[in-house]
């Protein structure tokens, strides 16, 4: 959720809409789809000792996450090619705050 006021202080926008407000909804989706992929990782490598299994759920957990988050990211930010101003905005904090939530 720290993402939220990040991606506030960096937008450019005077104001903020409020379907900005529903990036609190979507960055909570995101988050916890996030940490069910790292649970699922955990529980296949189940068969490595611990010193093996931490670094390899955080390489396999960690690329899925970064692709996913890279694209939606994208998605977002293809926005600021619309030619309305709010979803320009929109797209712009919704892409920085998806990047945000990876870090």
């Amino acid at each position: 959720l720290l993402s939220l006021p990040i991606a506030y202080v960096l937008t450019p926008a005077e104001k903020l809409t409020v379907t900005s407000f529903l990036a609190l909804f979507l960055i909570v989706g995101i988050g916890s789809d996030t940490v069910f992929v790292y649970a699922d990782i955990w529980e296949q490598e189940a068969h490595l000792p611990m010193d093996e299994r931490i670094p390899t759920v955080l390489m396999s957990a960690g690329v899925n996450c970064l692709a996913t988050s890279l694209t939606t990211s994208a998605s977002f930010l293809a926005n600021l090619a619309s030619v309305l101003q709010p979803l320009r905005e929109f797209g712009f904090f919704m892409g920085l705050c998806v990047l945000w939530c990876f870090v």
